[in-house]
């Protein structure tokens, strides 16, 4: 009975943490933490999870997958520079505490750790790796349908936007903007980077490799192809300069598997030594098309983003002509917390300064460029929190130096191969989540330029759950890899 009862209640947190993704920032988690950005809902199912549920498993001697070994060595570096800041001189910043900062780093580093633990453990089985795609898919339905709303509605109903903030309070401490879609996130890049390292990443996948968890179809679609297109459409909704840019990366990674299936079934049916021209001839003609497609879609973002309006307007004359580039497209601001990050690494770059301590470095690595821009200047003199690199290579650099960044892509290399096996040696729903392996990483690649926080789940979610299926979807049912 005892037993039984720790199954079901393992599994029905684990439930829980699933439906609770799409909410960044939870007010009761903001009161428990006493973090005012980053407190994910999902962290209340994660505690009874890692509390109950983790400790019975590793005395059940039950083994974890090998790309876990990786992953914990990161983290135990990370955890390590922490120790190693407090053996340096510490810049003073304002009132800042390095104990708290510290503090901050360890907790933030134990929760994505976690969130990857959990999630490369609880779905131990294929029935329970595809319970837990349908609830991805259902949680995102609703996610996808309330940023929707978000925009549709107003115009329709004016006095519907009271009541839509209304029901945000309950779930973030931000209003929603007039604008743009944010979902049951703090903020719209936000709803954009978990729609590209989860959501999107396995309706993708479905759709690519023709699959789905789901026996109904819609006419002649899939569960996961109607999502996917209620997806793009909330993802361009959120107007996330990087979410978009994420997306477009990931559909260029498609555009080329399928030219690589095109130009072998052109071969078949030619035979490659005498077309080889007429092959190469193709696949340029289709890089240049695919070009000419970006840059078309360029301009039309530039027509309907304000921000974007001098995306083509390109100057080498200035002191700093990439900072003043970035300045006209409204996020130089960004370029110049990512450019101290790079400062501080150049001058600590074995193991960085130690995760969570960057901040206490900006106003001795800033460019002089930065004194300059108004959010710059505001941080630094009216507000009392540390500043933030706002992208994780960068911060992986300054705060964890080389060692940590070439361990943190070393879990990523490994990664990449697991998801390789998947697609090539899979099939069926393994080959699916192999895809999902794929197409997050690449959109990660162009995600994590504005998104430097560990403590968001979507990366280790995403990672545990295709690694899971690297796990069960062996090659005989029921089998398990080492």
């Amino acid at each position: 009975m005892s037993s039984r009862f720790w199954l079901k209640s393992t599994w029905y947190c684990w439930v829980l943490l699933v439906i609770t993704l799409p909410i960044t920032t939870f007010p009761v988690v903001m009161k428990l933490t006493g973090s005012a950005s980053v407190a994910p809902a999902a962290l209340l199912p994660l505690i009874p999870l890692v509390l109950f549920f983790l400790p019975v498993y590793f005395w059940q001697k039950k083994a974890l997958p090998v790309q876990s070994k990786t992953v914990l060595l990161f983290f135990l570096f990370a955890m390590f520079t922490i120790a190693l800041a407090f053996l340096r001189p510490l810049p003073l910043y304002k009132a800042q505490s390095p104990l708290a900062a510290g503090m901050k780093g360890v907790v933030t580093l134990l929760l994505g750790f976690l969130f990857y633990l959990v999630a490369v453990s609880v779905p131990s089985s294929p029935e329970k790796i595809d319970k837990t795609l349908r609830l991805v898919n259902w949680s995102g339905l609703v996610v996808v349908l309330w940023s929707i709303l978000q925009i549709v509605l107003e115009p329709l109903f004016p006095a519907s936007k009271v009541a839509l903030n209304q029901i945000q309070s309950f779930i973030s401490p931000t209003r929603l903007l007039d604008d743009r879609m944010q979902g049951f996130a703090s903020e719209p890049s936000w709803l954009a980077h978990m729609l590209n390292l989860v959501f999107l990443a396995y309706w993708l996948a479905a759709s690519y490799n023709r699959t789905s968890v789901h026996l109904f179809r819609i006419w002649r679609f899939s569960f996961e192809n109607l999502l996917a297109l209620l997806g793009i459409v909330a993802l361009a909704g959120t107007l996330s300069r990087g979410g978009i840019l994420a997306f477009l990366l990931v559909l260029a990674v498609i555009f080329v598997l399928l030219n690589i299936r095109m130009v072998k079934s052109l071969i078949r049916k030619w035979g490659q030594p005498k077309n080889g021209f007429r092959i190469a001839g193709i696949t340029l003609g289709l890089v240049l098309v695919y070009l000419s497609l970006i840059a078309a879609a360029l301009w039309g973002w530039s027509r309907l983003d304000a921000r974007m309006e001098k995306v083509f307007l390109l100057s080498t004359k200035g002191e700093n002509p990439l900072i003043e580039y970035a300045d006209n497209l409204r996020f130089g601001e960004r370029v110049i917390y990512w450019q101290t990050g790079w400062n501080i690494f150049n001058d600590h770059p074995l193991i960085g300064v130690g995760v969570g301590f960057s901040g206490f470095y900006f106003p001795e690595y800033l460019p002089d460029a930065g004194w300059g821009l108004s959010e710059t200047r505001k941080l630094m003199f009216r507000s009392e929190g540390l500043l933030n690199i706002k992208n994780l290579w960068s911060r992986l650099l300054a705060e964890t130096g080389i060692i940590g960044f070439a361990l943190f892509l070393t879990f990523l290399v490994l990664f990449a191969f697991t998801s390789l096996e998947m697609v090539v040696k899979g099939d069926g729903r393994r080959k699916t989540l192999g895809f999902m392996g794929f197409f997050m990483l690449a959109a990660l690649v162009i995600e994590e330029f504005s998104v430097d926080s560990f403590a968001l789940p979507y990366l280790w979610f995403s990672m545990g759950l295709v690694t899971a299926g690297w796990r069960w979807y062996t090659f005989k049912n029921g089998g398990e890899h080492g």
